[in-house]
């Protein structure tokens, strides 16, 4: 059962070594995987699934942060510690028309900071991490790496 998302093709060709150990851990070796592929495509799949739950459950839950942008939103979520803190930026979308991105909302923020509003929030962590960052991911959030997590956290002002 897929608990996250199917793997891409790409993906799974970049994990192909992984892949591999995966089912050599659940004894099928390449000859008995290509006769199940090819006999029993769904049985395969399932096994494809169960992969995938488990390179996606790794990577949610050591994901650092998230980063969401909106027509006239920003808002950043740290994982980082026992506390998840998130930063909304809000500003007026109907004075401004903005090109904003993943590359350059670090940049928006710090030329326009006045113009902001600022509203932050802190939730206790949750045993359930990879399924809350899936859930945001699928509406429109972007891993926010280590590094730029911790160059946004150093321009906030201390609360």
């Amino acid at each position: 059962m897929l608990k996250f998302r199917s793997l891409t093709s790409q993906e799974l060709a970049d994990l192909e070594t992984e892949f591999k150990q995966f089912l050599i851990i659940n004894e099928l070796y390449d000859a008995e995987w290509r006769q199940l592929a090819l006999n029993k495509p769904s049985k395969a799949q399932e096994f494809i699934d169960l992969f995938a739950n488990i390179v996606l459950e790794k990577a949610y839950t050591q994901m650092p942060g998230l980063l969401q942008i909106g027509a006239d939103f920003i808002t950043v979520f740290d994982f980082r510690h026992d506390v998840w803190n998130f930063f909304h930026f809000q500003w007026n979308a109907k004075e401004t028309q903005l090109d904003i991105n993943t590359e350059n909302w670090l940049e928006y923020i710090q030329n326009s900071w006045s113009a902001l509003t600022l509203k932050k929030g802190a939730k206790k962590s949750s045993e359930h991490k990879a399924q809350e960052v899936f859930q945001l991911i699928s509406k429109g959030a972007t891993p926010l790496h280590l590094h730029t997590l911790q160059e946004f956290l150093q321009h906030m002002p201390a609360s």
